[in-house]
C-alpha cells in the first residue's frame, strides 16, 4: 500500500484527524490550514476556499473526499480539480436521523398539533378527526442513497408512498415515478396527479442545475390546497417567495424547513415569523463521525491500493 499524505479541512479538523488516525495505519494525516503550504495526496474537505485547490495545482492529487452528501459548493468550487475523483458521503449514518425528522414532520401535519397550537392561543377546545396514515399518501422527491431509505422506510409506517426521481427506481413499497426516459412525467405532473391526493411533499432532490428552483409557484399550484412541504434536502429547490405566496393564499397547509436558499437564514425573513412554517437550522441530519469516517476511511485505503473509483458525475452533480 503506497504512502500518501492525508490532509483534512473542516472547522473541525482535528477530530476528523483523530477519527482516521484511529482507523489507517498512517500517523501522515494533517490539518489542512487555509494559510499552510503543505501539499497533500488525498484532501478530505468540506466547502474549502478556492486557495486551498489552486495551491495544489501542479500536484498529483489522488482524491478529493468530501465530509457529506452535499457537493453543490465543492462542484461551485472554480478552483476544484475537474480530472480528480471526488467522492462524497453516501448516508453514513446519515439516513436515521433524517428518517427521525420526516417521521416528526408528518406527524406533527396528520394529527393537527399545528391546528391545535392555533386552537391553544385561541384557548379553544375542538378535536380533530384523526388521520390514519394509510390515508396521508406522501411524495419523496430524490431517491439516492438517503431518499431510497425514506420512501422504504415510510412505506413500511403504512403511508402511500410516490417517489420522484430523474432515472426509474423501483422500491419496496413503493410508487416510483421518474423523469427521463420511457413513461416519464414531469414533477409537476406527479404533484398535479388529483388520482394520488397527495398530502405532504419531502424533498430530497439533490442540489444541481435541473434541481434548483423547482419547488415553484407553479408546482405548489397543482398540489391539493392542504398538502405540506417538508425541506429537509436542499434549500436551493425552493423559490422562497413563492412558498410564501402558497402559504399567504393557503395552496398551502405549512411547511417545516430545515434548509434555505441562503444560510444561516437572513434575520429578516419573513419565514421566521410565519405562522404556518415551522424552522430548524439545518440540523436535519448531522454527520456522524464515527460512521463517516469507517466510511472515509475505507475510501483512502481504496486510493491507497490504487483502485479505480467511481466519484460523482460532475454533469450530474451527485
Amino acid at each position: 500500500m503506497s504512502h500518501m499524505r492525508i490532509l483534512v479541512h473542516h472547522e473541525r479538523a482535528e477530530r476528523w484527524c483523530e477519527a482516521l488516525r484511529e482507523r489507517l495505519d498512517s500517523s501522515d494525516i494533517e490539518i489542512l490550514a487555509d494559510d499552510g503550504e503543505t501539499l497533500g495526496d488525498i484532501l478530505v474537505v468540506w466547502a474549502p476556499p478556492a486557495a486551498l485547490f489552486e495551491r495544489h495545482r501542479d500536484h498529483d492529487v489522488k482524491a478529493i473526499l468530501n465530509l457529506g452528501a452535499g457537493v453543490d459548493s465543492l462542484l461551485a468550487n472554480p478552483a476544484l480539480p475537474r480530472e480528480v475523483p471526488v467522492l462524497k458521503l453516501r448516508d453514513a449514518g446519515m439516513a436515521s436521523h433524517m428518517l427521525d425528522y420526516v417521521r416528526y414532520g408528518l406527524l406533527h401535519f396528520r394529527r393537527d398539533f399545528d391546528r391545535y397550537a392555533v386552537q391553544q392561543s385561541e384557548r379553544h377546545w375542538a378535536p380533530h378527526r384523526v388521520v390514519r396514515a394509510r390515508h396521508y399518501p406522501v411524495a419523496v422527491l430524490g431517491l439516492g442513497a438517503i431518499g431510497r431509505q425514506i420512501a422504504e422506510a415510510l412505506a413500511a409506517d403504512g403511508y402511500p408512498v410516490h417517489g420522484f426521481s430523474r432515472s426509474a427506481h423501483t422500491l419496496e413499497g413503493v410508487t416510483c415515478h421518474h423523469e427521463q426516459g420511457e413513461g416519464g412525467r414531469s414533477l409537476k405532473a406527479v404533484l398535479g396527479d388529483e388520482t394520488l391526493g397527495l398530502k405532504a411533499v419531502i424533498n430530497l432532490l439533490p442540489n444541481t442545475t435541473a434541481t434548483r428552483d423547482v419547488l415553484n409557484a407553479e408546482a405548489f399550484e397543482a398540489l391539493p390546497d392542504d398538502a405540506v412541504l417538508i425541506n429537509p434536502g436542499r434549500g436551493s429547490s425552493v423559490v422562497e417567495e413563492d412558498l410564501l405566496a402558497a402559504l399567504e393564499k393557503d395552496q398551502l397547509r405549512g411547511a417545516l424547513l430545515d434548509v434555505f436558499q441562503h444560510e444561516p437564514l437572513a434575520g429578516d425573513s419573513p419565514l421566521w415569523q410565519h405562522p404556518k412554517v415551522i424552522i430548524t437550522p439545518h440540523a436535519a441530519a448531522p454527520t456522524p463521525v464515527s460512521e463517516a469516517a469507517d466510511q472515509l476511511a475505507e475510501n483512502i485505503r481504496r486510493v491507497q491500493r490504487g483502485e479505480s473509483l467511481t466519484g460523482i458525475s460532475l454533469e450530474h452533480g451527485y
